[in-house]
């Protein structure tokens, strides 16, 4: 379940890679699944040895800071070259590897196990109909 949680993760991250419009980057977008899958994992490797859970608020801001860091560079690109596109795509990575990496702490890894269990269960009694 969790690898397939994880997968789920990815594919979220790549539908929301498309919503970042950055003609320069088409060719980096499977940055993102990868970044969110892998800071999905390490999220859950430190949410186990950190017991007080920071508060969703914190994990909010440096997300929302993250990602207008992001558009700032973007916007302060211009006139780009190969290093600022390379540069550019890393970021890109990053942002999405940290909105993996907070998932962990959030209801949204139960909220998706649930919702999974519910579209198993509503395949199997389907098949066997």
């Amino acid at each position: 379940m969790n690898l397939m949680l994880t997968g789920v993760f990815g594919l979220i991250g790549f539908v929301l890679s498309y919503g970042f419009f950055v003609p320069e980057l088409s060719a980096f977008r499977l940055l993102a699944p990868v970044g969110v899958m892998v800071g999905y994992q390490a999220g859950q490797l430190v949410g186990r040895l950190v017991r007080p859970r920071p508060k969703r608020f914190l994990i909010l801001s440096v997300g929302v800071l993250f990602y207008f860091y992001f558009a700032f560079a973007y916007v302060q690109l211009g006139r780009a070259d190969q290093s600022d596109i390379v540069n550019l795509s890393v970021l890109f990575s990053l942002s999405f590897f940290w909105l993996g990496f907070f998932l962990p702490f959030t209801r949204a890894p139960n909220e998706v196990k649930i919702l999974l269990s519910k579209a198993v269960e509503a395949f199997g009694r389907r098949s066997r109909d």
